[in-house]
């Protein structure tokens, strides 16, 4: 009996440990997990497409963009190769974009 009292008192001060441990004990002082957490694919393909938009360069160019992990894809048709060009530098631009997969056309 006083061994499973012992075990029971036991267990219930390391719970108490591994949530400190962790760092979202409440009052353990110790902060919250703030690793970075990779961003989804909507805010990214979001954040090329106003880039594009602002970009002079591309002014009336008809872009469509998609994004899966860091590689994002261009597809669409522009008037140049400068404008095309454009698309794919303003693209690797954006924070969060390692890839762009330039599938734009000239016409």
């Amino acid at each position: 009996m006083v061994a499973v009292a012992i075990g029971a008192a036991s267990a219930a001060m390391l719970c108490g440990c591994v949530a400190a441990v962790i760092g979202n004990a409440p009052h353990s002082g110790t902060p919250a997990d703030t690793r970075a957490v990779a961003p989804s694919p909507a805010p990214l393909d979001a954040a090329v497409r106003e880039r594009l938009a602002v970009d002079p360069a591309l002014r009336g160019a008809a872009v469509s963009v998609s994004a899966a992990g860091g590689t994002v894809t261009l597809r669409g048709t522009v008037a140049t190769a400068a404008q095309r060009a454009a698309a794919e530098r303003s693209a690797l631009a954006v924070a969060g974009v390692s890839v762009v997969n330039n599938q734009l056309k000239v016409n």
